[in-house]
């Protein structure tokens, strides 16, 4: 009789509200930590596709390049490659004279923006006689 006049009325049940406490706040730290993570994600994803884009943009730009100059001289090429800056990214371009096959030269350029890359590879035509360049093929590759 005397346990129960102490304890009060609950008769106790406080040692079990600790249990539930517990439980609620354990729920709500995963609810934010999930949130925070997820949040994370998109962000980076969104980050990635725009780096994807920048990068393939670079490419392109390298590749037109390496065009300008074979129109600009029909016997330009460049096997070892050269460095084209746009902005503050950067496109690696090779320009290959009788690739694939005779009478053709091939451009591959890279585009880098960030920790993405992308590579675009155009086929031209060349003339040997009039210098008269046509664009064969410009398509985006996998690296």
């Amino acid at each position: 009789m005397f346990e129960r006049s102490f304890l009060g009325r609950w008769g106790g049940s406080g040692a079990a509200a600790l249990p539930v406490v517990l439980v609620i706040g354990s729920v709500v730290l995963e609810l934010t930590l999930v949130s925070s993570f997820v949040a994370y994600t998109l962000s980076q994803s969104g980050f990635g596709e725009r780096a994807s884009t920048e990068a393939l943009f670079v490419a392109r730009s390298g590749a037109m390049d390496a065009i300008r100059k074979v129109v600009r001289n029909k016997d330009f090429a460049d096997a070892d490659g050269y460095t084209l800056t746009v902005g503050d990214k950067t496109a690696s371009v090779t320009v290959t004279k009788d690739s694939p096959t005779t009478g053709q030269t091939r451009v591959v350029a890279t585009g880098t923006a960030w920790l993405r890359q992308k590579k675009i590879q155009a086929d031209l035509t060349v003339n040997a006689t009039t210098g008269e360049v046509n664009l064969v093929s410009f398509e985006e590759i996998d690296l």
